[in-house]
């Protein structure tokens, strides 16, 4: 899937979506770390954890140009993020991004060191990509409901309630 209506970029989705933006942005940035999903060479999943910081009208991807995440995102762009879950209860929710991950021009790249939380000397060691959002979800417990808020670029915002 990709697209101008399938896929958009985190700027985007804040600004038509701006509450569940801000609010799946205080999941990713209640840890240092999430958990993305990448396809191996042979189809199968890989599970690996990292930072995801989030600004400048990007989300962010920033890992070693030879490790095997960034060679399965130069195969197939397609990944999965998760948040870490603050609790069993859920209140806060964890979240979800889907889509694709784009490498960062040199702009891009200048704009992601200089507002890193630590100082980054050589960028030559490392592989970075923005992301192009096709699906944002947060599912937190609300009383006696699962709540399921999910937001696409073609279907915009949908909240479900189950008992």
């Amino acid at each position: 899937m990709s697209g101008a209506d399938t896929e958009t970029s985190w700027g985007a989705f804040a600004e038509a979506s701006p509450a569940l933006a801000a609010r799946i942005q205080g999941r990713f940035e209640s840890h240092l770390h999430a958990v993305m999903a990448t396809i191996r060479a042979d189809g199968s999943p890989r599970m690996s954890g990292m930072e995801a910081p989030i600004r400048d009208g990007h989300l962010w991807l920033g890992m070693d140009r030879n490790s095997r995440k960034a060679a399965d995102l130069r195969r197939d762009r397609r990944f999965g993020l998760h948040s870490a879950p603050e609790s069993g209860e859920l209140k806060a929710g964890d979240a979800r991004i889907e889509g694709t991950a784009v490498p960062a021009d040199a702009d891009q790249l200048e704009t992601f060191m200089r507002g890193h939380h630590h100082e980054i000397d050589d960028a030559t060691p490392m592989a970075l990509f923005t992301v192009r959002i096709a699906h944002a979800v947060l599912v937190r417990v609300d009383g006696q409901h699962l709540v399921i808020e999910t937001w696409t670029p073609a279907g915009g915002l949908t909240e479900r309630r189950l008992s």
